[in-house]
């Protein structure tokens, strides 16, 4: 499964999120950070579920609630495609 943004989104060096559809601002915490870049980077499911556990030495279940909980978040924000 493909994860793509439905909106234009920045994301600035100090965390902030910005959607330029709605005008709207998140902040996301580090993981959040990584995760965004590297579905923009085009990574998907399990190749971001490796990077972000060798980047920030945690196990497969702390790596993949991140994963699942950052998603449900985009998700609730309808700012996946």
């Amino acid at each position: 499964m493909e994860t793509s943004f439905k909106s234009e989104l920045t994301l600035s060096d100090t965390g902030f999120l910005f959607d330029h559809s709605s005008g709207l601002t998140y902040t996301l915490n580090p993981t959040g950070q990584f995760i965004f870049n590297e579905i923009k980077g085009g990574k998907q499911g399990t190749d971001i579920l490796a990077l972000i556990r060798k980047e920030f030495n945690i196990d497969e279940d702390t790596a993949r609630k991140d994963i699942d909980d950052f998603f449900r978040q985009l998700r609730e924000l309808d700012l996946l495609s």
